[in-house]
């Protein structure tokens, strides 16, 4: 590797970009990432010049500010952040805030301390997120490095990350080691262990080990030197945090003397005063070793190596170590929402370019916080953007394009000059209803829409308007309409939908019909059921499956069909007695898909009692003895118009006569659910239509029939006493 390949240096507020003499490592400021310099701040020289700066985030908008910091997708790297200290200069006010990888918190960080904070993880994504997280105060950054890191660290557990907690250059008690002398520019500080003693190495055994490519090797300065003692070595560390966690030890050791053989150096490692491993370095054949220990603490870690006194010669010796905290990974949201909330924000600052909401959008659109306005849940397992509130943001102009590929969105608040905009002030009337009209409009993207604007004389109020914004926000499916937004301003209650091009399901009653009207030959379904009529994405009614249809007789044909062909609880009954059939066949499967709305029961179901297993001879004497309530599916009592109700159940009763003879037409029925349908939506309205004719206009089936005999309601249904159709499906 080509030591400084890949690193990214930033120095924030730097006025110009640099290299640092003593390393010859570039730094970049960040004004890509931080344009605006009223942020910056500065106080007297500390330690060393990159002290001397750093960017402070204001708490007036925004919760989480963050560095895109490039990385390559499965690579492994090193990110480090370093903060000044209050205490010197006094030039910032008492903080705290999160440092984040990704969305996965790995400090806290205080005013009142100078410190770094670094970790090391596995890149899931072309760019990685380097984050400040509010907690109190404001939070501030001195430099972000980033540097590409030996794959072996994370070798044993990719989706963790790990923080370092110290990184000890055991033979070393003067100054700390880091690039160009770590080609990882890791940085090893000296030991605080004065009662050992210091053992160098011969540079031949150094130049054999590097040779040999270990894949976890200190640089050759901490090779050079050793701590030694004639019976232990302690190291004791306070400043872990506090709880119980995971950690993660590195050792490395290199035996300095070519006349010692193995077994001549034997040693115990102690972690907390629990023995953890014997160590003899030559064991393997080589002079190197690196050994992996994990461990739990709480606040300390005491790492002691003492003399196997019967079967060593020599005492513990020591290199180096590093102890790094094990942190679980957060998973991102998902990276295509990410994206295209990436393009959104684009899109939104093109047309507001000072909007400060905006700007502040950084980092995880959804973790650990949402971005203000983004409301976030989580589909299997992964965070997904279900809601965005632009009214906040001042929104001027179209609303970005990019947000119609959210597929998880529920609704968007749109400000009301965008609706004035999208329907070109309320131009198109496409229309009207209890809740008031409908406009089509045009998003920038050209997606048609429907607005449904509340009429101040509609009955239904702020009630029933917030009701339907959080159903249709709540529940997604295939069969619904889904709500794109809504606007709630100046007293305005607006929701927008997607344009049906297709109309509504009132105007698509007409399959059958034109199936029974065909002008070439009346074609007959044979299967009409429930799950056999179906409703596309713009909630169209369409019949399918016509693998049993057939054309109607005509005349010097039998008429007679050699195989019944149907579903059980669908069937008409003299056709499959008779085997001759008619378009009269399907009406009956119609009468019966009709029952199953009103009554949200299965045309056949065996599990219920002897009288109730079909839902036609179940339900036909309580119509007949008008006790509609009593088969109303109970989740839609009270629901309706009693007067439309009777309508839909007279079609029913009237389709499902057991002799063709009795049963209406599809031209019947449509004129009759098309009366039903007037009745619902308005009464004035159906009273008008009433006046306009000198009366009812309509076809009456209850009226216009002779009913046969009604049976007892004791004697078996015909469908019941025969065995079951052949072939059902």
């Amino acid at each position: 590797m080509w030591f400084g390949a890949g690193f990214l240096s930033i120095q924030c507020c730097a006025t110009a970009n640099f290299t640092e003499p003593r390393t010859n490592l570039s730094w970049i400021s960040d004004g890509t990432w931080f344009p605006e310099n009223q942020s910056c701040i500065s106080r007297p020289v500390y330690k060393s010049a990159h002290y001397e700066r750093a960017r402070s985030f204001s708490l007036d908008i925004g919760h989480k500010w963050c560095y895109s910091l490039p990385t390559r997708k499965d690579h492994d790297y090193l990110v480090r952040g370093t903060f000044l200290s209050v205490k010197q200069g006094k030039t910032l006010p008492h903080s705290s805030f999160v440092v984040l990888i990704g969305v996965t918190p790995i400090a806290t960080v205080k005013s009142s301390d100078e410190l770094t904070v670094e970790g090391i993880f596995r890149a899931t994504r072309s760019y990685t997120n380097f984050c400040l997280l509010k907690k109190k105060g404001n939070p501030y950054i001195s430099k972000v490095e980033l540097r590409p890191i030996n794959s072996d660290y994370l070798k044993r557990e990719p989706s963790e990350i790990l923080k370092l907690v110290h990184r000890v250059d055991a033979g070393n008690k003067v100054a700390e080691i880091r690039y160009p002398y770590d080609q990882y520019d890791r940085i090893w500080r000296p030991a605080s262990n004065l009662e050992s003693q210091v053992t160098r190495t011969q540079p031949s055994i150094i130049k054999q080990v590097i040779a040999r490519k270990h894949s976890l090797l200190p640089p050759a300065f901490v090779l050079r030197t050793s701590l030694t003692h004639p019976e232990r070595l302690d190291f004791l560390h306070e400043d872990l945090d506090t709880g119980y966690y995971t950690y993660s030890l590195f050792l490395y050791f290199l035996e300095p003397n070519n006349s010692v053989q193995a077994g001549e150096r034997v040693f115990y490692i102690y972690i907390n005063n629990e023995k953890r491993l014997k160590v003899d370095i030559l064991a393997s054949g080589s002079r190197y070793l690196d050994v992996l220990l994990n461990f739990r603490a709480n606040r300390f870690v005491n790492l002691t190596m003492i003399k196997a006194s019967n079967l060593s010669q020599l005492g513990p010796i020591c290199n180096g170590y590093e102890i790094l905290k094990t942190l679980p990974r957060v998973k991102e949201t998902a990276m295509e929402e990410v994206d295209i909330m990436a393009n959104v924000k684009k899109e939104l600052l093109q047309q507001n370019k000072n909007n400060e909401i905006w700007k502040s959008w950084s980092g995880d659109p959804c973790l650990p916080l949402p971005w203000p306005g983004l409301t976030c849940d989580r589909v299997n397992g992964t965070s997904v953007i279900t809601q965005i509130d632009l009214s906040s943001g001042g929104l001027s102009g179209p609303s970005p394009p990019s947000i119609q590929k959210l597929m998880h969105l529920r609704k968007l608040n749109f400000k009301l000059e965008y609706i004035e905009a999208i329907t070109q002030n309320y131009k198109t009337l496409i229309g009207e209803g209890g809740f008031g009209s409908v406009y089509r409009g045009t998003l920038p993207d050209g997606v048609e829409v429907a607005v449904k604007v509340r009429s101040a004389t509609s009955t239904q109020g702020i009630r029933e308007f917030n009701n339907e914004l959080n159903l249709l926000s709540a529940i997604t499916h295939e069969n619904l309409v889904p709500l794109l937004g809504y606007c709630c301003e100046n007293e305005q209650q607006i929701l927008v939908y997607p344009f049906m091009s297709n109309s509504s399901l009132q105007d698509r009653l007409y399959g059958l019909l034109h199936l029974h009207t065909f002008s070439d030959r009346c074609l007959i379904h044979r299967d009409v059921k429930s799950s056999n009529i179906l409703l596309d994405q713009s909630m169209c009614a369409k019949v399918a499956d016509f693998g049993f249809s057939k054309y109607a007789s005509q005349e010097g044909d039998s008429g007679t069909s050699l195989e019944v062909r149907g579903t059980a609880g669908y069937l008409d009954p003299e056709y499959y007695s008779t085997q001759r059939l008619s378009a009269k066949s399907d009406v009956f499967s119609f009468g019966v898909v009709l029952l199953e709305i009103l009554t949200g029961r299965e045309p056949l179901n065996i599990n219920k009692p002897r009288n109730e297993w079909s839902l036609v001879e179940w339900a036909k004497p309580l119509i007949r003895s008008s006790r509609v309530e009593e088969i109303v599916d109970p989740t839609i009592k009270g629901g309706y118009h009693g007067e439309a109700l009777w309508r839909v159940v007279e079609v029913a009763l009237a389709c499902t006569e057991t002799y063709s003879t009795y049963r209406p037409c599809m031209a019947d029925i449509v004129r009759e659910l098309e009366d039903a349908l007037i009745i619902e939506n308005n009464a004035s309205e159906y009273l008008k239509s009433l006046d306009s004719f000198g009366g009812s206009n309509r076809f009456s089936i209850e009226r216009s029939i002779v009913l046969p005999p009604i049976k007892s309601q004791t004697e078996p249904s015909s469908l019941l006493s025969k065995p079951a159709p052949p072939q059902p499906r």
